[in-house]
């Protein structure tokens, strides 16, 4: 992808910023996330602050979100010795639990690729930016 001129840091930013949340729910649609709802509606932007020097982005969606794109929640928590017994087809049959839940990758994988392209593009326009600083150079003859 070329580099425009006219492209900085900070407007290629807000442009990504506000396009995940676009993508989240596009994905969530995709997996069918979308029991309540509630997950979908949640995710918003928060704060945004970005100049040629760096800056931060913020997201927000309910907690569980994560849960649903890891596939866990109810019976598994921190420091549990791997027995996760509700696992097991037999225990899930006698409980009448039904099937185990599934990862729905929403968000990982969808943050992952995301930030890459970020990178590559932010890196094209600060190397353009910066070899822009040797145009206006002019030779001088030492002597």
């Amino acid at each position: 992808m070329a580099v425009k001129k006219t492209d900085s840091v900070k407007e290629y930013s807000k442009g990504w910023y506000d396009k995940m949340i676009m993508i989240w729910r596009d994905r969530m649609d995709m997996l069918g996330i979308h029991d309540t709802g509630a997950l979908r509606s949640s995710i918003d932007k928060g704060k945004f602050s970005m100049d040629e020097d760096g800056g931060a982005m913020a997201f927000h969606y309910l907690e569980y979100g994560i849960y649903v794109d890891l596939g866990t929640g109810n019976g598994y928590y921190r420091g549990n010795p791997g027995d996760l017994h509700f696992l097991d087809p037999t225990y899930r049959l006698e409980h009448k639990l039904g099937a185990p839940r599934k990862r729905k990758p929403w968000f990982n994988k969808s943050w992952y690729i995301s930030v890459m392209v970020l990178k590559e593009k932010l890196a094209d326009v600060i190397g353009e930016q910066f070899s822009g600083l040797f145009d206006n150079l002019e030779g001088r003859e030492r002597g």
